[in-house]
């Protein structure tokens, strides 16, 4: 059997290489080749979109950003797994959150507004409130926090938004599990997130859950969903709210390539090819520190690498400001131990110059 996938990057990489021991052969298409070309068994490029879905049995994506053409072609053929549903929905702001307040799921108020001017005066009504662009943003990207009692004016780029309330959360949490075509659902340790600049930055596991395990497979349900989906929680007082869903392998999901007994990229592969689930299991508490908009080198490679319990991921994209480059995943014998040997990573790659690279 032959996987496609749509994208060519790192999460693309990471799948192929974690489940090359299946046997499956991999394609993937993207219109710039990425670092999973190296690997890949095919790759199609701009213009052969229907030749790289027919070579492949199931196709999947790695990022909801990509080929449009190839992915409603996937679709047609019935080929495409997770289906477009969980793909429409992700790539409108406006329609992801209606999908969950719809579906009663715990999440900020919000408002949609479609020029910046009913953007800035919705946002009145929430006081303090962040303004997300429906479409196009993501990494932080078109988001604008808006604070009227420290401002009395804003200026925002003309575009369709979702208004939301400001949530004074007391961390933010990931929780990513599985489900395969039966129906059947497992979930890996939830986990604590920590962004700079709306760009995660550091995740560590484990953490408690504070039902939000219920509320992922409750939207896995409703979705009819079929791979792996990662949900991105706020949590206030030990309620979660729920931010966003990604229909795929995760950022925060990284750590499991390093602790787990089955990693998030295999798992996705199992669960969209018919093949049974493993229920995951945390070996020993985990982290990563993403290597953002910074380049690497032989001494900075040495110096993350004397961290004990550290592993290097590094993805051969072009070094630019803010660009995900790789990451370190983590592993201690206690949470105290992982929580000092993330610090010292992260001091080891930003110095004190973190704002430099974002």
């Amino acid at each position: 059997m032959r996987i496609g996938i749509l994208g060519s990057g790192q999460l693309g990489f990471m799948m192929i290489l974690e489940s090359r021991n299946l046997g499956y052969e991999f394609a993937t298409f993207d219109i710039q080749p990425g670092p999973s070309r190296a690997i890949s068994d095919a790759y199609f490029g701009p213009g052969s979109e229907k030749d790289f879905v027919d070579s492949c049995d199931i196709v999947t994506f790695e990022f909801e950003h990509v080929s449009e053409t190839a992915l409603m072609l996937a679709n047609q053929e019935e080929k495409l797994v997770p289906g477009i549903r969980s793909v429409d929905l992700k790539r409108d702001r406006l329609r992801e959150k209606t999908f969950l307040r719809e579906g009663e799921f715990p999440i900020a108020d919000f408002e949609p507004a479609y020029s910046a001017e009913e953007a800035l005066r919705k946002s009145r009504r929430f006081g303090r409130s962040i303004l997300k662009m429906t479409t196009g943003g993501y990494d932080g990207k078109g988001q604008f926090r808006v604070d009227w009692g420290k401002s009395s004016s804003y200026e925002v780029p003309d575009a369709s938004y979702v208004v939301e309330e400001l949530v004074d959360f007391d961390h933010e949490a990931s929780l990513i599990l599985a489900r395969d075509s039966s129906g059947k659902k497992v979930s890996f340790e939830p986990a604590i997130n920590v962004n700079h600049r709306g760009i995660l930055l550091t995740s560590s596991t484990p953490a408690k859950d504070h039902g939000m395990g219920q509320i992922a497979g409750k939207l896995a349900d409703r979705l009819d969903y079929r791979g792996v989906l990662a949900v991105e929680f706020f949590v206030k007082d030990g309620v979660p709210i729920v931010n966003e869903f990604a229909p795929r392998v995760h950022n925060s999901g990284h750590h499991t390539l390093h602790g787990s007994s089955v990693s998030q990229f295999e798992q996705h592969i199992r669960a969209i090819a018919g093949l049974p689930l493993i229920k995951p299991k945390l070996f020993q508490p985990s982290g990563i520190v993403n290597i953002i908009g910074r380049e690497m080198n032989d001494h900075l490679r040495r110096k993350i690498l004397s961290v004990e319990g550290t592993r290097l991921y590094w993805y051969g994209k072009e070094p630019r400001r803010a660009r995900k480059l790789g990451h370190v995943n983590i592993i201690a014998d206690t949470g105290e131990e992982l929580e000092k040997k993330i610090g010292a990573v992260k001091d080891i790659i930003y110095g004190k110059n973190i704002d430099d690279y974002f």
